[in-house]
């Protein structure tokens, strides 16, 4: 037992023995009940703070306790946040993906959504990439 559920184990009693003085009191003349019942709120507040002392230190025992402990290392595996980033490995973000602005890249001027989000099989019908397209070759340099 530490010392602050004894203390507390003492006020509560203190308080009762208090309540019950003042009970046997208010019997016999009603103003001799008020410093006892006045005395027995006071035990019960100091009872009540000892006891939140009590809950504290054991709180703070435990997680010291958790703290120490060795963690076994895990790998950190990112949250899918996008159909793109789920698609592209990681490399490109979509236009509604949840993550920070700072930790998105667009989509580059070259594609389409479906050629991203299929890993390369399909095109939009105006894709520049697409076989068909007139401007598939337009960021060509050389020929």
């Amino acid at each position: 037992m530490t010392p602050s559920l004894r203390t507390a184990s003492a006020c509560r009693a203190a308080a009762v023995l208090l309540l019950a003085a003042a009970g046997h009191a208010a019997g016999h003349h009603p103003w001799l009940a008020l410093p006892g019942l006045y005395a027995a709120a006071v035990f019960a507040w100091c009872a009540a703070r000892a006891r939140t002392e009590q809950r504290l230190w054991r709180a703070r025992a435990q997680r010291a306790e958790l703290l120490s402990r060795p963690r076994p290392r895990q790998p950190l595996v990112p949250v899918p946040c996008c159909a793109f980033w789920q698609h592209s490995d990681g490399a490109v973000h979509g236009p509604e993906c949840t993550r920070p602005a700072a930790a998105r890249v667009v989509i580059g001027e070259g594609c389409c959504e479906p050629w991203w989000t299929s890993l390369g099989t399909r095109h939009d019908a105006g894709c520049r990439r697409h076989s068909g397209s007139s401007e598939r070759h337009r960021n060509r340099t050389s020929p």
